[in-house]
Protein backbone atom coordinates (compact mmCIF):
# COMPACT_ATOMS: atom_id res chain seq x y z
CA UNK A 1 0.00 0.00 0.00
CA UNK A 2 1.36 3.42 -0.87
CA UNK A 3 0.60 7.02 0.04
CA UNK A 4 -0.87 7.97 -3.35
CA UNK A 5 -3.41 5.12 -3.13
CA UNK A 6 -4.61 6.31 0.27
CA UNK A 7 -4.80 9.91 -0.94
CA UNK A 8 -6.99 8.75 -3.86
CA UNK A 9 -9.41 7.40 -1.25
CA UNK A 10 -9.90 10.97 -0.01
CA UNK A 11 -7.29 11.33 2.70
CA UNK A 12 -4.98 14.31 3.02
CA UNK A 13 -1.25 13.78 2.37
CA UNK A 14 -0.53 14.11 6.11
CA UNK A 15 -3.24 11.61 7.03
CA UNK A 16 -1.91 9.12 4.49
CA UNK A 17 1.69 9.56 5.62
CA UNK A 18 0.81 9.18 9.30
CA UNK A 19 -1.41 6.14 8.71
CA UNK A 20 1.34 4.38 6.75
CA UNK A 21 3.89 5.37 9.38
CA UNK A 22 1.75 3.81 12.12
CA UNK A 23 1.21 0.65 10.09
CA UNK A 24 4.96 0.28 9.71
CA UNK A 25 6.09 1.26 13.21
CA UNK A 26 3.18 0.16 15.38
CA UNK A 27 1.87 2.16 18.34
CA UNK A 28 3.55 5.53 18.93
CA UNK A 29 3.02 8.88 20.61
CA UNK A 30 2.69 12.16 18.74
CA UNK A 31 6.33 13.15 19.29
CA UNK A 32 7.61 9.92 17.74
CA UNK A 33 5.11 10.12 14.87
CA UNK A 34 6.22 13.68 14.18
CA UNK A 35 9.88 12.73 14.24
CA UNK A 36 9.57 9.65 12.04
CA UNK A 37 7.16 11.20 9.52
CA UNK A 38 8.72 14.66 9.31
CA UNK A 39 5.34 16.32 9.98
CA UNK A 40 5.11 19.15 12.54
CA UNK A 41 3.56 18.09 15.86
CA UNK A 42 0.57 20.43 15.53
CA UNK A 43 -0.25 18.96 12.13
CA UNK A 44 0.18 15.44 13.51
CA UNK A 45 -2.42 16.17 16.21
CA UNK A 46 -4.89 17.49 13.62
CA UNK A 47 -4.41 14.53 11.26
CA UNK A 48 -4.51 11.96 14.08
CA UNK A 49 -7.84 13.31 15.32
CA UNK A 50 -9.30 13.11 11.81
CA UNK A 51 -8.00 9.54 11.43
CA UNK A 52 -9.52 8.61 14.81
CA UNK A 53 -12.86 10.11 13.72
CA UNK A 54 -12.69 8.00 10.54
CA UNK A 55 -11.98 4.88 12.61
CA UNK A 56 -8.54 4.21 11.11
CA UNK A 57 -6.46 4.98 14.20
CA UNK A 58 -7.08 3.92 17.77
CA UNK A 59 -6.01 6.00 20.74
CA UNK A 60 -4.81 4.51 24.02
CA UNK A 61 -3.34 5.87 27.23
CA UNK A 62 0.14 4.47 27.86
CA UNK A 63 2.28 5.69 30.78
CA UNK A 64 0.12 8.82 31.18
CA UNK A 65 0.68 9.68 27.50
CA UNK A 66 -1.64 9.15 24.55
CA UNK A 67 -0.41 6.72 21.97
CA UNK A 68 -1.91 5.82 18.62
CA UNK A 69 -2.05 2.68 16.48
CA UNK A 70 -3.37 2.09 12.98
CA UNK A 71 -6.23 -0.36 12.50
CA UNK A 72 -6.25 -3.10 9.89
CA UNK A 73 -5.81 -1.70 6.34
CA UNK A 74 -8.91 -3.65 5.22
CA UNK A 75 -10.90 -1.02 7.14
CA UNK A 76 -9.96 1.48 4.38
CA UNK A 77 -12.32 -0.28 2.04
CA UNK A 78 -15.31 0.13 4.39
Amino acid sequence: MDQKFIEKLGFSPNEAKIYLNLLKSGENGVAQISKSSGIHRRNVYDAIHRLCDKGLVQQSLDNKENSYAAVDPNKLLD
